[in-house]
């Protein structure tokens, strides 16, 4: 097997939330993320808003450093093997809101030649291929290099940003729901041009997203994080057709449909997500789940194996006997 380019092993993230001593309180945010990224994969990360999905981003991208945990870019431990500035060349963000992201009083070419610029490539140079990556991503350089951010339309925007995001020449990029304020006609010539990236330059993509629709499409394995853990990771066919986990069951139950025949006349999933700061015992999504029984309100459940590739945390699987 090919050797992942990206691991991240345990990552916790708790933020204070309040208290002292012992007294004090923390939101759970991430608790102990665990999974690889192989060479041109793009995993999908799909779960409720307040899952940890973009905090486990900024974990991997090194923008927040976690409690414990570990990420290893081709098997050398950022920070202790690996410079962050090394890093941050091979592991570049595309964040979600196209506008904050960009320096309002930048040009499209300053932003792009900035990074590089600061790493040390001449001026000229930076903006030599800031040019040419416009260009790659569909924005004319003569036309738009010189505007800012407010001349530009948010897939414009993005475009730019995906721009940047590739003046490292880097080998993973991580984004963070970068579709999801686009409208559909943009955010297909945003896929499409994100799938052809990762054809042209072998790129890796952790892709974050509330579109199951979109994750279905663009992922070659999918990851299901609810309240600061990962309920499920497996394959996209796979999970889409035989998930394991009742929330995935749920998630893929509240997807839209065209077809008159499945209407959802009830509700695959109702209430919201348990306080973070108080999570409950056993599995955190007994206190939804339709199936739960004895065990789930007591014990954390194993992650087990239940088909090739694809791994659970449901004591329903272990109920049936399988191990992992």
């Amino acid at each position: 097997m090919t050797p992942p380019i990206l691991t991240a092993a345990g990552l916790v993230k708790h933020f204070r939330a309040g208290g002292m001593g012992a007294k004090r309180k923390v939101v759970r945010a991430v608790d102990g993320v665990t999974f690889d990224l192989a060479p041109g994969e793009t995993l999908g990360v799909v779960g409720e808003s307040g899952c940890g999905k973009s905090t486990m981003a900024r974990l991997v991208v090194q923008l927040l450093s976690p409690d414990t945990g570990t990420v290893k870019f081709q098997g050398r431990s950022v920070g202790a093997d690996m410079s962050l500035t090394e890093f941050r060349r091979q592991v570049q963000m595309v964040f979600q809101d196209s506008y904050a992201s960009l320096n309002p009083r930048m040009t499209m070419i300053d932003a792009i030649a900035f990074g590089p610029m600061v790493h040390g490539v001449s001026k000229r140079d930076a903006e030599r291929k800031a040019g040419d990556l416009l260009e790659r991503v569909g924005l004319e350089p003569n036309r738009f290099g010189a505007r800012y951010p407010h001349e530009l339309s948010g897939g414009q925007r993005q475009r730019v940003n995906i721009a940047r995001a590739l003046a490292f020449d880097p080998q993973v990029l991580v984004l963070d729901e970068a579709v999801s304020a686009l409208d559909k006609s943009v955010e297909a010539q945003v896929l499409n041009l994100l799938m052809d990236l990762r054809r042209e330059r072998g790129l890796s993509y952790v892709f974050i997203s509330h579109d199951l629709n979109v994750v279905r499409h663009i992922a070659d394995r999918v990851m299901v994080m609810y309240l600061g853990e990962i309920a499920e990771i497996g394959p996209t066919r796979s999970l889409y057709t035989a998930p394991r986990h009742p929330y995935t069951k749920a998630l893929l139950a509240a997807m839209p449909s065209l077809d008159p025949d499945n209407r959802t006349e009830v509700a695959p999933l109702a209430g919201d997500p348990p306080n973070p700061i108080d999570p409950p015992p056993g599995c955190r999504f007994h206190t939804r789940c339709a199936l739960a029984f004895g065990p789930c309100s007591l014990t954390k459940p194993a992650t087990l194996v239940v088909g090739a590739g694809h791994l659970a945390a449901c004591h329903l699987n272990a109920r049936k006997g399988e191990a992992a």
